[in-house]
């Protein structure tokens, strides 16, 4: 767990993990509605309305009408949006090269493996129940 939280803590501070996790999502080329990126995500749907805006005004994004759902929009990835994962991915493996440039290929080997068990194995905890925001409850 130390080194899960040291990675989360690394991430943390190289980069917006949350709008990094909305830009991963897109990757694969699809353009979603914002519904279905909360619910991927499972986050709030203002929190991730948010997270649209932000990417948006950087250019990370684009934004494009629903053929389906005139009142919804679609959003995907831009080619800026991409570059930005590329260069991130390419951080992340010079950094994990360094980490391990003490190890044997055998070790290497171990660990990942065993690092792809974990992970395909992982499954999201459910988001918790949302009950009513606390300054509601004072009013009660």
């Amino acid at each position: 767990m130390a080194l899960v939280n040291l990675i989360r803590r690394g991430q943390a501070r190289a980069f917006d993990t949350e709008l990094v996790a909305v830009m991963q999502l897109l990757a694969d080329g699809r353009a979603l509605p914002p519904s279905e990126i909360a619910e991927a995500l499972s986050s709030p749907r203002p929190s991730v309305t948010r997270r649209i805006q932000a990417l948006e005004a950087a250019g990370k994004i684009e934004i494009h009408p629903d053929p389906d759902d005139r009142r919804s929009y679609r959003v995907a990835l831009s080619a800026a949006g991409q570059a930005e994962l590329d260069d991130l991915a390419a951080k992340g493996m010079k950094l994990f090269a360094t980490w391990v440039s003490a190890w044997t290929p055998a070790e290497v080997r171990t660990f990942s493996a065993l690092a792809r068990r974990l992970t395909d194995g992982a499954v999201t905890p459910p988001a918790p129940a949302r009950g009513n925001a606390w300054w509601r409850e004072q009013q009660a």
